[in-house]
């Protein structure tokens, strides 16, 4: 059995900007920012699995998918109108930090170390 994944609080999403989307799925989540380039960043969890996955797309373009079966921690955040989706991971020695930034355009930061 995983660890317990820390998620935030819909109910503190709602000022942020993001589209929320429950799943029929108990434990099942899905935000949706929307970059100023007409593109859309998707951040679903499943707090059950300890899973965790940010799926961008361009119009009908997959620009990138990334998944996590490990994370331990989720947080959503407006940082003066860019929206921040961090997903951080431990495995085995392993640490991670996943960071997509939603603002003018999408960035996307992948970090894993050794810890």
């Amino acid at each position: 059995m995983s660890a317990q994944l820390e998620v935030p609080r819909l109910e503190d999403l709602s000022d942020i900007g993001v589209g929320v989307e429950p799943s029929d799925q108990p434990g099942v989540v899905s935000l949706v920012a929307w970059a100023n380039d007409g593109s859309t960043v998707t951040l679903t969890w499943d707090e059950i699995a300890g899973s965790a996955s940010i799926r961008w797309l361009n119009g009908d373009e997959v620009r990138l998918v990334l998944e996590r079966e490990t994370p331990v921690k989720i947080s959503v955040r407006d940082e003066r109108g860019v929206i921040e989706f961090h997903v951080w991971s431990r495995w085995e020695g392993m640490g991670g930090e996943l960071v997509v930034r939603v603002g003018e355009h999408v960035a996307v930061h992948d970090t894993l170390l050794r810890t």
